[in-house]
């Protein structure tokens, strides 16, 4: 059910309309009262979950309404701004928020995030990551077959029936946006690679007595051909949605990845009986890359991406502006936010470029958190990013077990969300917000069979 909640948002177009969230909804609901997630007892990651506790919690701050008086003490910046955006005043007191819908519903976002990271967790610590792989896997799959054909044949249309509803570049598979897809694939490309290594490593093929022809088959198994097909449609996908910051996070992510594999099979982690990587990994993992190179310089071709490239000072300087005008928010509201998700609401006041465009998302996922959140909200978002680094290093650490390479292949997959979000703000899409939290939680849980030992 956790895959299946995954696969809907991604297919029903990354979940960005409300409506499509009814059915994830209702299946989170039901995934966390069967398995209960447990929250503060878990001794491994106390920290962490106090953290998130305390993101939602200062989020939940900013719209609870407070007396003027004290509202012009604290934040005086909203005073100014709330005159700007009603016509008419009705008094009364006020909240630190200059748009309480947009407020609310980023909260109602935030709350289900942490319910799927928290339900995932409890739900791996007792089996189904490589279920859930799998199932991610075969979304992959069919979701980059799906935006391959709809770039070459749709002329702008998703799922060649349906325009976006707000204007803008053309969408890229069910993704309304290109760079959102991407966000979606540069995730996933890793753990793919992550699970080829572990099956890799616990089937070791047929043996050095056998014919050539036997160990080709033996290599390539149905499972593995699965995870290499997934692997390169997603790389294809990435490269001919032409995301420049998709491309630079993909290239971080695997990055990431083999850095993680090399400290592995030097034997950093000093653990006895841990599983490195064998020969058939590797080649596995080397022939993915062969392939995908040729898929890629096949489909896209190499002047498509460097003609994208070339064009980077267009979009750097729309940035520059972008982030110019979001500076006077950082200064007037640098203690306690405009409010979770109020960024378009602010520029409607603050924007003093490119007049007749109206700028939606800051472009800088860490920028739009201070503005949007201020120290209140910031503060703890820094520090549950810490306490998630610190554990999920400790998990990597302590895992003997061939279950590393799938936990190195989700950690891989945030660190590229993570570069990618210095030019864009992938995570305020549903569907990759999901994916993240399940990655997260892939990569922290903590096995029941060497639990005692973790914890």
């Amino acid at each position: 059910m956790l895959g299946g909640v995954l696969a809907w948002t991604a297919f029903a177009f990354g979940g960005i309309y409300p409506g499509t969230l009814l059915v994830p909804a209702m299946a989170c609901a039901v995934l966390a009262f069967k398995y209960r997630p447990a929250l503060l007892d878990r001794s491994d990651t106390p920290h962490l979950d106090l953290c998130l506790f305390g993101v939602l919690g200062a989020a939940l701050l900013q719209v609870i309404p407070l007396p003027r008086g004290v509202l012009a003490i604290v934040t005086p910046a909203a005073l100014t701004v709330d005159r700007a955006l009603v016509l008419i005043d009705p008094g009364g007191p006020l909240p630190i928020t200059i748009d309480l819908s947009s407020s609310g519903s980023a909260i109602l976002a935030i709350a289900g995030v942490l319910l799927v990271f928290f339900t995932a967790r409890q739900i791996f610590d007792s089996g189904g990551v490589r279920t859930t792989t799998r199932l991610i896997v075969l979304t992959g799959l069919v979701l980059s077959a799906i935006a391959l054909a709809q770039d070459a044949t749709a002329h702008g249309l998703m799922y060649w029936r349906w325009k976006p509803v707000d204007p803008g570049p053309n969408p890229f598979g069910p993704f309304v946006n290109r760079n959102h897809f991407a966000t979606w694939a540069m995730m996933a490309v890793p753990l793919c690679i992550g699970y080829l290594m572990a099956h890799a490593s616990a089937h070791h093929g047929a043996g050095t007595m056998a014919a050539w022809q036997r160990k080709v088959v033996a290599a390539v198994d149905a499972r593995a051909w699965m995870l290499l097909a997934s692997a390169t449609l997603l790389i294809v996908a990435t490269a001919a949605s032409l995301s420049r910051s998709g491309l630079m996070g993909l290239a971080a992510a695997l990055a990431c990845g083999a850095a993680l594999v090399r400290w592995r099979n030097r034997g950093d982690a000093a653990l006895p009986g841990r599983t490195r990587s064998p020969f058939r990994a590797r080649t596995l993992v080397a022939v993915l890359g062969v392939v995908a190179v040729l898929a890629v310089l096949t489909q896209v071709g190499p002047g498509a991406i460097a003609g994208r490239f070339g064009a980077s000072r267009v979009a750097v300087a729309d940035r520059l502006a972008i982030w110019h005008d979001t500076l006077p928010v950082l200064r007037d509201f640098w203690l306690t936010g405009t409010g979770v998700g109020t960024f378009l609401t602010s520029m409607s006041v603050y924007q003093r470029s490119s007049p007749g465009v109206i700028f939606n998302q800051a472009h800088n996922h860490y920028l739009q958190v201070a503005s949007e959140g201020g120290l209140l909200v910031g503060l703890p978002v820094v520090l549950a990013l810490a306490a998630f680094v610190r554990v999920a290093w400790r998990s990597l650490e302590m895992d003997p077990s061939g279950l590393f390479w799938i936990r190195a292949g989700a950690a891989a997959g945030l660190c590229g969300v993570a570069v990618q979000s210095l030019w864009e703000t992938g995570l305020t899409v549903p569907a990759n917000a999901a994916m993240a939290a399940v990655l997260a939680a892939m990569v922290i849980h903590v096995p029941m069979r060497f639990g005692s030992r973790a914890r």
